[in-house]
């Protein structure tokens, strides 16, 4: 029989967007800006990008790119499933994995969900990242743009109370745009510097 997981705190960047737009009638009036809608446009294609010759290769090509990708997404997320309180040490660890846009959406969606009295359980995964491109950036940082599944079917909004906020028929699956950087010229750590919902057809 399989065990249920245990319920955890789940990080704020993407979800608070997602969960927020699915429990828009449970706020008591509260509103958030809404998830761009999946349209007819043509579902992403990815393409190989090959780096400047005046720049060493951070990865010898796309399919090691991929990799590390993943294991940073896959990283990233497990450390916002059991981020603590602000400032709490799990909280400066998960942050110390973004950088840039992310990282103050990250900030910013925490304090709105302290503001609304709400809260994030459960757990995340993904699937299906694919790469759009991998390549030099202009300040000799690496850049790795993906495509990526965000699955939160096991994920939900809660109130003070601990009850959900979540609507059930809510979408659990999303198409997502997930970008990474290395901090450093031809480093091989990878930060997440911005995530948001592909506005295309929806590949998930």
């Amino acid at each position: 029989m399989r065990i249920p997981p245990r319920r955890r705190p789940v990080h704020s960047a993407v979800l608070t967007a997602v969960l927020i737009s699915l429990a828009v009638g449970a706020l008591s009036g509260c509103s958030a800006a809404p998830v761009p809608a999946p349209s007819d446009t043509a579902a992403p294609v990815a393409e190989a990008t090959a780096a400047p010759t005046e720049t060493p290769p951070v990865f010898a090509s796309n399919e090691e790119a991929l990799a590390a990708a993943e294991a940073a997404y896959a990283n990233y997320l497990a450390a916002g499933d059991i981020a603590g309180a602000t400032g709490s040490d799990s909280w400066k660890s998960y942050l110390s994995l973004t950088t840039g846009s992310e990282q103050a959406g990250v900030v910013g969606a925490r304090e709105d969900l302290v503001n609304r009295g709400r809260s994030l359980q459960g757990t995340t995964t993904f699937d299906s990242m694919s790469i759009q491109s991998s390549g030099a950036a202009p300040d000799s940082t690496w850049e790795i743009r993906t495509y990526v599944c965000l699955d939160v079917t096991d994920s939900s909004m809660v109130d003070a109370t601990g009850q959900s906020v979540s609507t059930p028929d809510r979408q659990v699956r999303w198409p997502m745009v997930v970008v990474f950087v290395t901090p450093e010229g031809n480093a091989q750590q990878l930060l997440i510097s911005e995530s948001r919902v592909w506005s295309g057809s929806n590949f998930c």
